[in-house]
């Protein structure tokens, strides 16, 4: 397995640049670089902007999972949450509290348990994501062996 750029990381007896011999296709499936056709949106970061994972010039090859930044978690997690139908509508609800005309009870009691749902969910969020951090150091952290051809006399 090379981190060659260039080199594809084909089956034993594929020809040269990785190929399938037998179909004429590569035997790479999918790339999961931005620029082509990702597995996923949660398709983990590995390598640098080049394709097929190669290392670039002062760029990491770490993985990296996590969804929010310090200072994006606050923006993201309310625009995430806010795209449950159920917060707007409850959200809406306890505002209506505040027009005097249709108030049913006190204001601040109609938003109460809102902003208790939400601090949970982003409570939840939060430890997700940073359990997703530790296992990315981890992860990151284990020791690997390369594979390569150049070694080899055959």
């Amino acid at each position: 397995l090379s981190t060659e750029p260039g080199r594809g990381a084909g089956r034993a007896g594929a020809g040269p640049g990785g190929g399938n011999q037998l179909s004429g296709r590569s035997s790479t499936s999918r790339s999961q670089t931005p620029e082509g056709p990702g597995p996923g949106p949660r398709a983990p970061a590995v390598g640098g902007p080049g394709r097929g994972g190669a290392p670039t010039p002062g760029g990491t090859t770490g993985l990296k999972t996590t969804k929010y930044t310090l200072l994006s978690f606050v923006p993201k997690n309310l625009f995430e949450q806010f795209h449950r139908l159920a917060n707007v509508y409850f959200v809406l609800i306890a505002l209506l509290n505040f027009v005097p005309a249709v108030n049913a009870f006190q204001p601040g009691l109609a938003l109460a348990p809102v902003l208790f749902i939400l601090a949970v969910t982003a409570f939840k969020d939060l430890w997700e994501d940073y359990s997703r951090h530790r296992s990315d150091q981890e992860i990151n952290h284990l020791g690997c062996l390369v594979f390569s051809r150049r070694n080899h006399l055959c």
